[in-house]
């Protein structure tokens, strides 16, 4: 079977459970009458490991190979799952919370690199796995939902980890293309050393950092949450987030290569500041739509931040540099995802979403600059 459809099966059975796990998760916990502040904590808690993770692994495959780190991945989906099938209380939820960002650090510390080494259009190749992960992620939270009605939180967090099972033996199937080396502690720390890295690199870790920082107040429990305090029912807000991702996705696909990357990140900048300001001030029916409608900006996104991986990565560390590249996104999204629960209890709803649509253009006002270079 070929190894490129290998790679994306798995991310799409992994980005299906994201998807309605996504979307359960912070109504369970408020089920379960955790505090809004608690939830942000715990939500806080997923980012920063998975990026410790992440760089762990991605450091690591980049002299053993891949192919271990997708079976790895498999085994933790299942782990977390099944811990958040039996969690009743908020330290269960933090738990599988870690794991969960161990899943995930699984993945993504090598997805990306082998389908760079194993596809000779990178950009396109990136985008794809982008279009992957948001139709699977979006089918996810269109049938979360119902799966709710039908299964209850614990009958549908059962088909998750069984799911997650399944991804073991796939993984299996992948063949281990990268050359191995033998992994030293030297070799490892010189991958790392900032003084070997072009200025461009720096520039744009300290980008993603800003990037993170924005994101994290509108990302993880508070869309759920946010649609859930404007009148929505569980299936509705499956619904509504299902759509956000698909047209996310459907976007992604459709202008892979349209624009020019400096271009494409003004354009998508001032439309996520509009559209989030107009979010934050907005309610119950026209809310709905606007989730919906930031599925497009979302989709512009994530082609810009593909085109600027396949720009400045290096071709003998795919793996440690887009891993490096995201540790400054994940530094700045765990903070402000800690604060958000906190701002949502002081300020309501409205304030996160402002406070992001605030601090994004300092990344893609900066962006469109420094790319010039």
């Amino acid at each position: 079977m070929n190894q490129v459809r290998i790679a994306l099966l798995i991310q799409i059975l992994n980005s299906f459970v994201g998807g309605i796990v996504g979307v359960i998760l912070p109504l369970m916990m408020e089920a379960r009458q955790i505090d809004i502040v608690i939830i942000g904590f715990v939500f806080a808690a997923m980012p920063m490991i998975f990026q410790l993770g992440r760089m762990f692994f991605a450091i690591t495959s980049d002299f053993w190979g891949r192919k271990p780190f997708f079976v790895l991945n498999g085994l933790f989906s299942t782990i977390s799952n099944l811990i958040y099938y039996l969690a009743d209380a908020t330290l269960g939820f933090a738990f599988g919370k870690v794991m969960e960002g161990m899943k995930s650090a699984s993945l993504w510390a090598v997805n990306r690199a082998f389908l760079m080494e194993s596809s000779e259009r990178k950009w396109r190749i990136l985008v794809h796995l982008r279009t992957v992960t948001y139709v699977s992620s979006a089918v996810g939270s269109l049938l979360a939902g119902f799966l709710v009605l039908l299964f209850f939180f614990e009958g549908t967090l059962m088909l998750c980890v069984l799911t997650g099972a399944f991804v073991i033996p796939i993984s299996l199937l992948l063949k281990g293309r990268s050359p191995r080396r033998k992994l030293n502690m030297a070799k490892a720390l010189d991958v790392l050393d900032f003084r070997k890295r072009k200025k461009l690199f720096k520039g744009c870790l300290v980008l993603f950092f800003m990037m993170g920082l924005s994101f994290g107040f509108v990302s993880g429990f508070v869309y759920p949450l946010f649609l859930s305090h404007n009148g929505f029912d569980a299936g509705t807000i499956g619904v509504l987030l299902g759509l956000q991702i698909f047209l996310a996705g459907l976007v992604a696909y459709l202008f892979a290569g349209k624009f020019e990357i400096r271009k494409l990140i003004m354009l998508s900048g001032l439309l996520y500041t509009f559209t989030l300001i107009s979010t934050g001030l907005s309610s119950s029916f026209i809310a709905g739509i606007l989730v919906v409608a930031y599925g497009a900006i979302e989709g512009l996104l994530s082609i810009s931040q593909e085109g600027i991986l396949s720009k400045i990565t290096n071709e003998e560390s795919y793996g440690t540099d887009i891993g490096l590249l995201w540790m400054g996104h994940h530094i700045g999204r765990t903070f402000s995802l800690a604060m958000s629960g906190l701002v949502i209890s002081l300020l309501g709803f409205a304030a996160p979403f402002l406070i992001s649509a605030l601090l994004y253009p300092f990344f893609y006002a900066t962006s469109y600059f420094i790319l010039r270079e």
